[in-house]
């Protein structure tokens, strides 16, 4: 009997000693440094990535290398705020320029597609601005949920947070390349073969010239050379990062977020079949209460950047379905738009499929709950499973849609719909080579 209870002593002992040297070390890896920045959280998973941004005028924080998530700040007199305000300067001079030749010219529902990408960049610009005013109260409370979550009881994931982040990242960018590139190949084919065929003086098929169309708001406020050239080339690249970046950004916090639910549903998950104390129900439902804080916290803080860029796929994407069906005539602009509506598609689907996960992963646990024994079940079992069905967990646009699969179809459903209405009302444009 003694022998048993010496047994059960140094059991509770090293039990003891384990969850002093986890306390120590969450609260080491609290206090910021080394440690911290050795554990996979979301901090350092995107922290390359918010500083490459930075260069485009995204998210103007400061002290973005440092390896404490509390030293980074939005701070009003800095070099960021100040590089956003010069894109935002120079961007809204592009915009009023090209709607001025847009008016001027006349407008319609076709030559109106780069003024809507001008002025959707603008207002991501804005977006982002206010959703670096709210950084530190979203990440210092995401980092304490990454401290809590990434030592016992709760158990990694299989793939790290930083490699998932990586491979889309990396995925997307390759991709926003060659679609960026075709854009132009497309472009430079299209007016050559428009010169060749409505014109006698062949010798203006050059690059050059086809970068003075291109770029013809620029051009009409500068003088055509090398320099105007290069700010083309910059200030559109930009507005084309910020466009991709907005998608990735949802991604990555989508990512993020999922994975922690899914932590704390495996979690919960291991408790089956057992006899849980209450005192731990409620150790695993204060947990939950501050996963489901901070994923509201981030919902809040982000439905404008949701609804702009779920609004502004839809329409890029019926806007390239459209050209593809009614005034194509070269296989190099088959290939760009194809290549084009297809990426558009993806990432759109890219979106929804990983925000959904957020919601998928705080379901759950209720497969659990509904496992717990009659003689298991008490008031903490309850009050769970009532928090776990009261509310909607995820991202949305201002709450008028929900970032679900269910929601993906619905928007799918709904473009088709609008597409074949488009088709309808082009069916009676003239379609043919217009030499202007």
């Amino acid at each position: 009997m003694s022998r048993t209870s010496d047994d059960i002593r140094k059991h509770l002992k090293v039990r003891r000693q384990k969850q002093r040297a986890i306390l120590a070390m969450r609260w080491r890896c609290a206090q910021g440094g080394l440690e911290f920045e050795q554990l996979d959280t979301f901090y350092g998973a995107i922290r390359p990535y918010l500083f490459m941004a930075q260069f485009f005028g995204i998210m103007p924080l400061s002290n973005i290398r440092s390896r404490d998530p509390q030293d980074v700040k939005f701070k009003v007199r800095s070099i960021g705020l100040a590089v956003t305000g010069l894109f935002l300067l120079l961007g809204g001079i592009k915009t009023l320029v090209g709607a001025n030749i847009l008016f001027t010219a006349g407008l319609n529902a076709k030559n109106m597609v780069g003024l809507v990408f001008l002025i959707v960049g603008m207002v991501n610009w804005l977006n982002f601005v206010g959703f670096a005013r709210s950084w530190s109260h979203i990440m210092l409370p995401w980092s304490s949920v990454d401290i809590l979550m990434l030592f016992p009881p709760y158990k990694r994931g299989k793939r790290s947070l930083r490699s998932k982040v990586n491979v889309l990242a990396l995925s997307v960018a390759i991709l926003a390349v060659g679609d960026h590139m075709l854009y132009y190949a497309s472009g430079y084919c299209s007016y050559s073969m428009h010169i060749l065929q409505c014109h006698t003086n062949h010798s203006r098929i050059t690059f050059e010239l086809y970068l003075e169309k291109e770029f013809s708001d620029i051009m009409s406020i500068m003088p055509f050379n090398i320099f105007s050239m290069c700010y083309g080339f910059w200030l559109n690249g930009a507005f084309t990062f910020l466009w991709n970046f907005m998608d990735i950004f949802i991604a990555m916090t989508s990512i993020g977020l999922a994975q922690r639910f899914q932590q704390f549903a495996a979690r919960v998950g291991a408790l089956e079949g057992r006899h849980v104390p209450e005192a731990l129900w409620y150790d695993i439902r204060r947990d939950h209460i501050r996963l489901c804080e901070l994923a509201s916290l981030v919902e809040a803080s982000m439905s404008n950047i949701v609804f702009v860029s779920c609004a502004n796929n839809v329409y890029v994407i019926c806007n390239q379905a459209l050209a593809i069906f009614t005034k194509l005539r070269h296989p190099i602009n088959y290939v760009y738009f194809w290549y084009s509506l297809i990426f558009l598609l993806a990432r759109t689907s890219l979106v929804f499929m990983t925000a959904s996960k957020i919601h998928d992963a705080s379901l759950l646990p209720l497969r659990s709950l509904y496992l717990v024994p009659s003689d298991g079940w008490n008031q903490e079992v309850q009050r769970f499973a009532d928090q776990l069905t009261s509310e909607f967990v995820g991202l949305s646009g201002y709450r008028l849609f929900c970032l679900t699969r269910k929601s993906l179809f619905g928007m799918l459903a709904t473009l088709v719909t609008y597409e074949l209405m488009l088709l309808q009302m082009d069916a009676k444009t003239h379609k043919g080579l217009r030499c202007v």
